[in-house]
């Protein structure tokens, strides 16, 4: 329950921390901000690195 509880966590900040960057982002490229894309890209990134942390702890078990 602990690992759940950790990883839905980091997918929460990494949508938030994605959609903060995403808006800074797109203002300093004078682009349009596009909320839907912004949220899809936090996303997959946050679950890439859940993926990333989960594989490296394991293969780091001594």
């Amino acid at each position: 329950m602990k690992t759940v509880a950790a990883n839905l966590t980091t997918l929460f900040w990494g949508i938030v921390y994605g959609e903060v960057i995403g808006y800074i982002g797109s203002a300093l490229v004078q682009a349009n901000f596009t909320k839907t894309i912004a949220i899809q890209t936090a996303i997959v990134g946050a679950i890439i690195a859940l993926i990333g942390i989960n594989l490296f702890k394991l293969v780091m078990k001594p």
